[in-house]
Formats: structure tokens, sequence, C-alpha cells
């Protein structure tokens, strides 16, 4: 998309601000935000809000766990907390610790499939500090090994709580196994090899390839005037160059060619069930009836994900499904625990459940005579809540700011419109097609973990 089409979508896109899959669908009036791009080709958008006196930065990088191979996995990762964490040519990260807390500053990052992000809230009389700062950690690293050495050790940690959480474990193995032969099947985490071994020349590849401001967006919500915060922004990141950087472009992901089934033993009380579903990508317009489904199966006062296990006396807790937009793909995960003698039967009448679910009813509309009396109408019910959950997330700066940074670095519609226009015109007809076509799939991941059997 050229950057003239771009930068009218951005300014049509805030009402109806939305927090669901990671995404805000924002639309306002241009005399309260503005998107521009930077010669160096960053991409800025300014979203003025003065409910609060605060300032939400976000700078995103077109950089995740996508851009890495076998011998890199993990390394964008520990980029991200090096950054975050471990200093600059001119501050080492104690210093800069203190300074936010000096500031009054909340500060931290993120990585992903598709990108790391970067954010600071602060109150809005220290605007220059955070340009500032987020200017010196990112584009001013000052790598050393022995530093280094230090942040693996943290990452390694984490990496060994992750084995120990069943969900996030079981999350892990459905991302392995619903990418097969696609970037976004490697852990976002990376391998305990490749972090053992990474080194200061390696993460300089990564840093000098990647963190360039044509591969970066920066969005600022929160209480400023845009014209005076367009002019810091420019003297502040202007100066620095995107020579020579190409990006890159990843194929999209392939569908699934078989049902995977992996199972696990772990010290745990509780047995758990994650399945696994590959879902649309981020633009594509499949998404808004697989958000509806997401509500009205998971979420609400009945949803439907219970009823084929409370028909059998399956009792589950901690139920949670999921739907997240990647650029190149998308997943659709459920999880949940219940006693280990549940398991086997909960795992066959789940999956037998989802690929007949097109037939259910979701609307009152679905049924006839006085039937409709007793109907439960889910889908209206989904809606309600998705607008609820809008009207919440017209107070949350920084969630409105992740999601435009995200939007500028994976959108490619040129006129994505109105995300509650888009929910409010999903029918019965359009949740059966999206329920058959992604929930009742041929091929899945599932994925089962008991309690260790005793010796």
């Amino acid at each position: 998309m050229n950057l003239t089409r771009k930068r009218t979508a951005l300014a049509a896109l805030l009402a109806g601000l939305l927090v669901l899959t990671g995404i805000i669908h924002p639309q306002a009036d241009s005399e309260n935000n503005k998107s521009f791009v930077l010669d160096n080709g960053l991409r800025v958008f300014l979203y003025e809000k003065k409910t609060l006196p605060l300032l939400n930065f976000v700078f995103a990088v077109n950089m995740g766990s996508k851009d890495e191979t076998e011998a890199t996995s993990g390394l964008v990762h520990i980029l991200e907390h090096y950054i975050l964490f471990r200093g600059t040519k001119q501050h080492t990260g104690d210093e800069i610790a203190r300074d936010m807390r000096h500031h009054g500053a909340y500060f931290n990052a993120h990585t992903g499939r598709d990108l790391s992000s970067f954010e600071i809230t602060i109150p809005s009389n220290h605007a220059d500090f955070a340009l500032q700062t987020l200017k010196e950690i990112l584009f001013e690293l000052e790598l050393d090994q022995e530093a280094l050495e230090e942040e693996k050790q943290i990452i390694l940690e984490e990496l060994t709580q992750l084995q120990d959480d069943p969900f996030r474990l079981a999350t892990s193995f459905l991302y392995q196994n619903l990418f097969p032969g696609h970037p976004y099947q490697r852990p976002i985490y990376g391998t305990r090899e490749v972090i053992e071994g990474a080194t200061v020349e390696q993460l300089s590849q990564f840093y000098r390839g990647f963190l360039v401001p044509a591969n970066s967006a920066l969005a600022v919500v929160g209480d400023f005037s845009i014209s005076a915060m367009e002019e810091k922004i420019k003297s502040v990141f202007e100066g620095i160059s995107s020579e020579d950087f190409t990006p890159s472009r990843l194929e999209q992901s392939g569908p699934m060619s078989k049902t995977v089934e992996i199972e696990r033993e772990m010290d745990v009380q509780m047995a758990y069930l994650a399945i696994g579903l590959p879902g649309p990508d981020y633009n594509s317009k499949d998404q808004y009836a697989l958000d509806v489904l997401i509500e009205i199966f998971a979420r609400g006062i009945n949803p439907m994900i219970y009823h084929p296990l409370s028909q059998k006396r399956i009792q589950v807790g901690g139920v949670r499904m999921g739907y997240s937009a990647h650029r190149y793909g998308g997943a659709i995960t459920i999880a949940l625990a219940m006693e280990p003698k549940h398991l086997k039967r909960a795992k066959r009448e789940l999956t037998k459940y989802l690929k007949q679910a097109r037939k259910l009813n979701f609307s009152s509309d679905d049924v006839f005579g006085e039937d409709q009396l007793y109907a439960m109408d889910y889908m209206e019910s989904a809606k309600n809540r998705l607008r609820f959950r809008g009207e919440q997330a017209r107070e949350r700066g920084l969630a409105i700011a992740t999601s435009l940074a995200r939007y500028m670095l994976l959108n490619e519609i040129a006129d994505r419109g109105n995300y509650l226009e888009h929910i409010a015109e999903i029918g019965t007809t359009e949740l059966r097609t999206a329920t058959g076509n992604y929930l009742g799939q041929k091929y899945s991941v599932i994925v089962t973990i008991e309690p260790t059997k005793k010796k």
C-alpha cells in the first residue's frame, strides 16, 4: 500500500475502539489525530486524548520470532530483554531504571511472533524525557558479553518456568505443530541451546539488521498538542538513518496436512487438554466472525464450549479459548483443566462437538414457533459484550497505542472500516460458515497432559 493510502486509512480508522485479538480498530476526527512518515521511514501516529494527564508511547519493530532460524531461535527475545534492562553508550541499565522511577514512568517491552514493542507511560510533562530515552535505548545500545551472560540466565529461568506451567507448555506445543514448516512454529522464548551459546556478535547482527526507523512504528496517545508532539518526534528521530535496509517478507502459513496428537506427563494434580486450529490472519475479513464465535463458545454466562462436557457430567475448570491473528496466519486455541479420569472422554466429546458445531443454533432466529421463547440468543449476547469491551477500550491509552503501532506495521487493507460495524453485520450465516471453515476443520493439534504416573 502506498503511503498516501495508508495515511488515509489510518485517519479514517479511529471509532469503536476495541481490544480484541491484540487489535484495537480506531477511528477519530482528524482534529485529534495525525499520521505521518519521517524521511527515514519511521511511521508515526499521534492520537490526542486528554482524559488523563498521561502520555503513552509504543515503539514497535517489525522483528519477531518469525525472523529467526533454528540457529538463532531466541535472539529476538534476548535482544528485547537487553534493550529493556542493560543500558546504552551513555547510561547503565540501573541508571535508566532510576531515571524512569524519578519521572514516574511505567516501562515495559514484549516479544511476539511478528513484532517486538517497547512502551512507556509517563506524566504528560515529561514527553521530552520519554522520547529521548526511547531513542537512546533503541538506537544507542551498548552490547557487552558479560551483561549478555547475566541476561541469558534470566531468560533461561523464564524458559524453565514455561516448562512448569501446563497451559503455557501446551500452547507452545500447539504453535509448534499448527504451522509446520513456517517460522511461526518456533517458540518465542527460543531454545535452551541457542540461548546458552548466544554471543554479542550474533545479537549485534540482529540489532543492526532489524532495528532501523524504516522497520518501525511509533504511536503516541494521551495529553499533548499534536503540532508540538510532531515537532518533538521529528527533532529526536529524524536524524537516524535507515540506509541499506531491505524489508523481509514471508509466505502465508499453509494448511495442516494431518492431525497431530501429543501426550505428556507432568508433576501436576489435574489433567489438561489443549486443542489448536489454524485461523485467519490479521488482514482476513473472517476475523470478525471468529471474534464473535470466541465470545459465544468461551465467554458469557453460558459458554457453548461447556455443553458437550456437562451433558457427559465432565466438570472442567480454567477454560481458555482465544484467537490470535498474526500477519501470515492465525491460531485458535482451546485449553481446559479437569480431573484425570475425564481426560480421554473430554477429548473425544470436544473434538466431535467442534466438527459438528456449524449445525448449532447461535440466535433465536435459528428456531421457529414457541421454541423461540426459550432459545438463548448467543450471537446478540456476544455482540453486546464486544460493544461493552469497546467502550472500556476507549479509556486505555496504552492499549490504543499498542494497537495503532501494530496496525501501522501489519495492516495491508486500504480501508479497514469500523470494527463494530463489521461485528454488527455478522449474522448466523457468517457464523456457520466460519464455524465450518475454522472450528470444524479436518485436522487439528491435540495436546494432553496428565499427572506423572507413580512407579
